[in-house]
């Protein structure tokens, strides 16, 4: 039995320190109701359009982003999914690599995150890089302007909205953009007469922490879509196969939600001071930088709390996901920091998944921030 440390869980970005969970919430019952998965997708047409940056780490003071030919500028964008407005961070192709497989980076959930996470591999990542998209997880990136998340008003079902939003941004927009694209699914239709399952072809999923079920479901719903995916910080795997009792998670959620202990524990750990330490203390392998905690601190706000909320409570993980991580046709790499002690428990995803390989880099728990070159290597490695 998981006992739940709300002070360490609500700043968590790496792996689930709640254990995460995959159940929903609807506004339509009680607030401790978790019920079961929803797969319906429904896509509406999508036109997106730029946003002014508002971002602290893209502004020029931080750190800079020259648009050159070599390395595009990393714009803030917007779409609809269903009945909300989602934002993504996206850069460009290099010049030449415009029909390579674009590459979707998924942030973590916690206090004060979003779509910044992947900025500065973004920035890293340059002359001969894919089109890059970030997006923002419903009810997350309300600093790009995307529509926060009320659950008393509107419900949702975990992981699968998440997925359902990452899924409208990869077949409306990633897939259809590339390069001389009039059929996006043209090299996947290929790839099926030759019986290749679509292994070479969609996109390359990047999923950092405890967004890993996320990560998961969507490449196992999305074989022709999603070709490659990289877990960077996951659960270890026997959290990934182990259901949360619905219980315990309405005991977390209740007690997320409460009125009275919400908002104080809430108001402590969005306190910059508070944020320094438990990024020390958990996330980095030296200290976090002035960006991360300036980052982080203009992103949380009170109507940012619903998905962390959800996220804590363990929400992501009301099942086990063996099934999925079993039966994965796609190649996917597990990325650990070296100093991180859980490295030796992610042993199991290779031993049991059918093309998983394990790696790591310099760093702990947030390697994208504390060591994006490195990641990037990663990525092209997955990606040849």
């Amino acid at each position: 039995m998981r006992k739940m440390k709300v002070s360490i869980a609500l700043l968590n970005v790496s792996t689930s320190l709640v254990s995460t969970s995959i159940e929903a919430f609807s506004p339509s019952r009680s607030r401790s109701g978790i019920f079961k998965e929803c797969a319906t997708l429904k896509r509406d047409g999508i036109k997106p359009s730029s946003l002014r940056l508002k971002s602290a780490l893209l502004d020029e003071e931080s750190i800079s982003i020259a648009e050159n030919d070599e390395n595009p500028s990393i714009t803030a964008e917007e779409y609809q999914h269903k009945e909300w407005k989602l934002t993504y961070l996206y850069k460009p192709a290099a010049a030449g690599y415009e029909d390579a497989p674009p590459l979707v980076l998924l942030h973590p959930v916690g206090v004060g995150i979003s779509s910044w996470f992947w900025a500065k591999l973004m920035a890293s990542y340059n002359g001969n890089n894919p089109a890059i998209y970030a997006p923002d997880l419903i009810g997350c990136g309300l600093e790009h302007g995307a529509d926060p998340w009320f659950p008393d008003e509107k419900g949702m079902f975990f992981p699968s909205s998440w997925v359902e939003g990452v899924e409208t941004l990869i077949q409306t927009i990633a897939l259809p953009n590339q390069k001389d694209s009039k059929s996006p699914f043209g090299n996947i239709l290929q790839n099926l007469q030759r019986g290749d399952s679509g292994r070479n072809s969609g996109c390359t999923v990047v999923v950092q922490g405890g967004l890993a079920p996320v990560g998961v479901m969507l490449a196992a719903r999305n074989p022709l879509t999603v070709s490659k995916l990289m877990l960077t910080s996951p659960p270890i795997y026997q959290d990934m196969i182990t259901a949360v009792p619905q219980q315990e998670l309405e005991k977390n959620y209740n007690f997320l939600k409460s009125p009275l202990f919400g908002p104080l524990a809430f108001g402590i750990l969005e306190n910059r001071g508070i944020i320094r330490f438990f990024s020390d203390l958990f996330l980095f392998a030296d200290v976090c930088d002035e960006e991360w905690l300036d980052q982080t601190i203009l992103e949380a706000r009170e109507e940012a709390r619903s998905p962390i909320q959800a996220f804590n409570a363990g929400l992501l993980q009301h099942r086990s996901f063996e099934e999925e991580l079993t039966s994965l046709q796609q190649k996917t790499i597990v990325l650990s920091g070296e100093n991180d002690k859980r490295e030796s428990d992610r042993a199991p995803y290779a031993l049991e998944m059918k093309r998983c390989i394990l790696k790591k880099v310099g760093g702990c728990n947030v390697m994208p921030w504390e060591n994006p070159e490195a990641v990037i290597e990663v990525i092209k490695d997955l990606e040849n």
